[in-house]
């Protein structure tokens, strides 16, 4: 007499995950876009480093003609390679996107299968459930199941909140916007500044408190007013006044300013991880659950 099975024997086992690897039974085109994504990253980072190390980049506090305050002007005599900078981030932005289509592509043409709809094959980034559906309708609805779950836990929507800026999504509309414009600005951070001594009161017993306005909406240059020491009452200067920034370089992004360089960082090690669940498949029920999904955290202002 055969005994009743017990609710797990009962379950269907577990069946390994396919892995994806390249050159072996899958393209090699994802990590290779992939790394040069990351290469054109490395490059940016270093021109901006050295940029910064070796560019007299200055801010001057000039008195004011009417004594009661000075004016931070920029000094920028090289110039700021913007346009090279914008091209590398350009360049990397796409590179990095276009792997997530080079590993759509290999999963349609998995084991030698020709899609039935080849020219909709892309990497989809679906914030809104209807455009997963549509995804599943174009060309998703046809690879293997195992497949379409890899991709489908990669979507915004199924696990950032509605408006919120994901990794991938930010990554897609910015490799969009690059063909358009070019996004960047430069800024000096002068929140740390030190003007002790800098300035003395024509009047000794003055009460007066020095405030610092900083400007907005400007373009970081060689002559601009990044912003003014207001003293509050006639001062003389003590001596020149030269302060060394830290320059930043920043994109804004939905109304959002992001410092660049954190944000890249982010950029390669969240598409890195994506990239390889996309490979590896899902853990598997005896380890443990994949982290969650990362909003975009990068530095902002």
């Amino acid at each position: 007499m055969l005994e009743d099975a017990t609710e797990e024997d009962a379950q269907p086992p577990y069946a390994e995950p396919i892995r994806l690897i390249g050159g072996i039974n899958f393209t090699t085109w994802p990590d290779l876009k992939w790394s040069r994504g990351n290469s054109h990253l490395a490059l940016l980072q270093s021109k901006f480093a050295e940029w910064h190390s070796s560019a007299p980049v200055s801010v001057d506090g000039v008195l004011r003609e009417d004594l009661l305050g000075i004016d931070l002007v920029a000094r920028v005599p090289r110039g700021i390679p913007k346009h090279e900078w914008s091209l590398d981030l350009g360049d990397a932005l796409h590179n990095l996107r276009s792997a997530f289509d080079a590993m759509a592509w290999g999963m349609a043409h998995f084991n030698d299968t020709e899609p039935a709809r080849p020219r909709s094959v892309s990497f989809p980034i679906c914030t809104e459930q209807k455009q997963w559906e549509k995804a599943l309708n174009d060309w998703v609805g046809d690879i293997r199941p195992e497949f379409q779950e890899r991709l489908r836990i990669m979507q915004p929507f199924t696990y950032m909140p509605s408006g919120s800026v994901s990794v991938l999504s930010m990554l897609h509309d910015l490799d969009i916007q690059d063909k358009h414009r070019d996004n960047l600005t430069v800024s000096a951070d002068l929140q740390a500044m030190d003007v002790s001594g800098s300035f003395q009161y024509e009047d000794p017993d003055t009460s007066a408190v020095p405030r610092v306005e900083m400007a907005s909406n400007i373009k970081f240059g060689d002559g601009v007013v990044l912003g003014t020491i207001h003293t509050g009452a006639p001062i003389r200067m003590s001596g020149q006044l030269i302060l060394r920034p830290a320059m930043k370089v920043q994109l804004t992004y939905r109304d959002t300013t992001y410092d660049v360089m954190p944000m890249l960082q982010q950029f390669v090690t969240e598409t890195r991880r994506y990239l390889d669940i996309l490979l590896s498949g899902l853990a598997s029920p005896n380890e443990p659950a994949e982290a969650d999904w990362s909003p975009m955290e990068a530095v902002r202002r």
